[in-house]
């Protein structure tokens, strides 16, 4: 971008690369010398009543060189930037010699030294010094004797020399501290701009200044889409969400991060804002976390599969022999705080192991998965029913009245027997499913889970010894 004059001069505003902006600043830095000087020059003249031609060539002189800076500082070669300081040097000589009281104007020689020293190379600065030391030695001579002006030029020349030095030694160190700078913004933006985080900057209204290529990728956006326009305008689906945390951050000073939000497209990402010292803004730093919610959804249903897995029979769909004792130790604690009564009942097919041998075990399968329908039908919504292994199942009735539950134990096993007496369809036939049955009752019989298990296991092979048969 070319600024116009008016930028140029400073009354407008201009948006510059960092090197660009250098340049600016010492092209209106050497114009203002010119301008000081010439300022300088007419103000004296007009002091003294003396504005002599001479004086109005100085300052159309010294307001040229000032204005032909400004306006054309990134076109001008080296060489004719030497003669802008000869012409100055020129300037202050023709004043000197021509105007009466020449030596009143000898101090413009040391805004011309300082000017060189500043903005040209060592050599030509000390060039520079000797040339104007000399020329003010000859003024000197002019208006005074050897001695006083052998005088006065030591002590002019020492302060020259001086000024220069300091001179000399600022520029060097501000040369220095700008090539820091620009190593230092060198490195920060190498990091900001190809960084794989999406990164911004936000003003004090919320309104993107800089932003790098991630984060224009995230926001869908050219950069030069989101750069200029506020957070609401570019995300009004979580601008609610997001404005009050940066704003915090603008008056606490403080940092906050680990917000997640989720986009229109459905991609989740997850923001955190930070102060930037130095600066009326906050910093951004987006990350994309979508892939991670899938993992993480991945996971959650690996976990809920594996707890289905561990906690339920693969064959019938029933709560598994782990699942059983968790169910029935919950039903006991609530049995002892509540006085309430607890049943097991205990199922095992009659005559299983012929089906097996003489039909095949993938018809004994159909049959067990026939046999726990009907067990889950004839049971109450409450109650658990669990496949132990192989033909043995257990249906637990919780939360019993302790007199009534011995009558709601054998209705439940009344159900079960009468849907277990019609024939179940496996495949192309239909079998029987005899079963033999044994109850044991919290606190009646046993007040633990292991020995209910056992006391119900016990009346059921009693039942097979006596040839009892429900169905």
């Amino acid at each position: 971008m070319t600024p116009s004059l008016v930028q140029r001069l400073g009354l407008a505003t201009v948006h510059l690369e960092s090197r660009e902006r250098r340049a600016l600043g010492a092209a209106r830095a050497a114009a203002a010398s010119f301008v000081i000087q010439a300022a300088l020059v007419l103000a004296a003249a007009t002091a003294g009543g003396d504005l002599r031609p001479a004086v109005l060539i100085a300052v159309v002189t010294a307001s040229s060189a000032a204005l032909l800076i400004l306006a054309a500082y990134e076109r001008l070669p080296r060489a004719l930037n030497r003669l802008l300081a000869v012409a100055a040097t020129l300037v202050v000589t023709e004043l000197t010699f021509l105007q009466p009281d020449g030596e009143l104007y000898a101090p413009l020689y040391l805004g011309v030294a300082v000017y060189v020293a500043f903005f040209f190379n060592r050599t030509h600065a000390w060039l520079q010094l000797v040339a104007t030391a000399a020329l003010w030695g000859a003024v000197l001579l002019q208006a005074h004797s050897f001695s006083t002006a052998l005088q006065i030029w030591i002590l002019s020349a020492g302060t020259l020399v001086a000024a220069v030095s300091v001179m000399r030694t600022l520029r060097d160190r501000m040369q220095s501290v700008a090539r820091h700078a620009r190593r230092h913004s060198a490195l920060l933006d190498a990091f900001f701009l190809h960084a794989p985080a999406g990164f911004g900057f936000l003003d004090a209204d919320l309104r993107h200044v800089r932003v790098n290529e991630a984060l224009a990728e995230i926001m869908a956006h050219a950069r030069d889409e989101i750069e200029g326009h506020t957070l609401r305008e570019l995300a009004p689906r979580n601008a609610h969400l997001l404005e009050p945390l940066a704003r915090t951050v603008l008056e606490s000073g403080k940092p906050v991060g680990g917000v997640e939000v989720e986009n229109e497209a459905g991609r989740f990402h997850l923001v955190t804002y930070f102060p930037v010292p130095g600066l009326l803004g906050v910093g951004t730093a987006v990350t994309d976390v979508t892939h991670l919610k899938d993992v993480e959804r991945r996971l959650e249903e690996t976990n809920r599969r594996l707890t289905v897995l561990a906690t339920t029979d693969e064959l019938t769909r029933l709560p598994n022999r782990r699942l059983l004792d968790e169910q029935l130790e919950l039903a006991l604690a609530r049995a002892r705080r509540g006085g309430l009564a607890v049943a097991v009942l205990c199922f095992d097919l009659d005559n299983f192991k012929q089906v097996n041998d003489t039909l095949g075990h993938a018809v004994g399968d159909e049959l067990l998965v026939e046999v726990a329908s009907r067990l889950r039908a004839g049971a109450r919504d409450t109650d658990v029913v669990a496949r132990l292994g192989g033909d043995e199942f257990v249906v637990v009735l919780a939360d019993l009245d302790v007199q009534e539950a011995p009558a709601l134990a054998a209705g439940v096993v009344e159900r079960i027997r009468l849907l277990l007496a019609d024939p179940l369809p496996v495949g192309p036939v239909e079998l029987g499913a005899d079963a033999s049955v044994g109850v044991s009752i919290y606190p009646l019989d046993s007040r633990d889970a292991k020995g209910l298990l056992a006391a119900a296991d016990a009346a059921m092979y009693l039942g097979k010894a006596a040839l009892t048969r429900v169905a």
